[in-house]
Parts: C-alpha cells; structure tokens; sequence
C-alpha cells in the first residue's frame, strides 16, 4: 500500500471526451502538479460504440510509457475478449462487481481487469494516459474517458 501523509489531496481529474478505440492506439502525456505524488483512485468510461476486441478488449493504461499500466489499468470488458456495451455505460473502474475494498483496489476475474493504486505516479515525473485498441476481428469502441487521480 501507498501511504500518504497530506490529509487533503488535491483531485484531478483528467478527460478524454469522445476517444475511438478501434484500429490505433491513443496516448496522451501528462505531469502532475510540481512536487506531489499522485495515486490513481479511479477510471470511468462512458462507452457511446461498443468496446469489440475478439482477442483483446481494449483497455484504459497509466503507466510510464505507452501500454504500460504502472500505475493504473482497467480493460474495457466482462471477459478477456467479450467487450462492453454502449447499453451498460457508464463503467467505472471501482465499481466492478468484485473489486477488493483494501488497498490496492483490484479485479482479477481475468487477467488484469482493473488495477488501481498500485504504485504512486512518482513527483515531477511525466506518465503517459495509454487507450489501448482491442486486438482480434474489427476491434471498436468509443468512449468518453475520465482518469481521477490525487496528489499529495
């Protein structure tokens, strides 16, 4: 578990309204505010087109670089290649059926669906926010995407 010792955390939260999922990767960099850490507390989709991966679902990363999940991941679907609905939005990361309530926050019904406060993002250090395409048949998908983190 991290720990922090800053009572009041500042809340980002960063938006990404209207991302396609299909045949390409998304990335985006970002640093946080200077001289805090940050923990990623949780990611939202708001799913508009399907999220189609036959191999893969696609997935929401934060990490070091692109398609590292570092410091975040949730995959965008029930099973490893059975995608979400536009019908079943928004989803949200922390309210998944059995994600663990004791730090770190984690769903592992399969391999890697969520994963949140795994590692502090470290201070002054640049991340990279990863919405990765699903792989296998025609992938797809668009969502609004909402990454929360706090800085201490």
């Amino acid at each position: 578990m991290v720990q922090f010792y800053d009572s009041r955390p500042d809340t980002e939260v960063l938006t990404y309204p209207a991302q396609a999922f299909g045949n390409s990767t998304t990335t985006f960099n970002y640093i946080g505010p200077k001289g805090k850490k940050g923990l990623v507390t949780d990611i939202v989709a708001d799913i508009s087109a399907n999220m189609v991966g036959t191999t893969t679902v696609p997935e929401i990363d934060v990490g070091t670089t692109s398609g590292d999940a570092t410091y975040a991941r949730y995959r965008l679907g029930s099973t490893a290649i059975l995608g979400y609905t536009a019908a079943s939005t928004p989803k949200r990361a922390t309210q998944e059926a059995l994600v663990t309530q004791t730090p770190p926050p984690a769903l592992s019904d399969f391999a890697g669906h969520v994963a949140l406060e795994t590692v502090a993002i470290p201070k002054d250090t640049a991340f990279v926010i990863t919405l990765k395409a699903g792989t296998g048949g025609s992938p797809a998908g668009t969502a609004s995407v909402y990454v929360i983190i706090k800085w201490f």
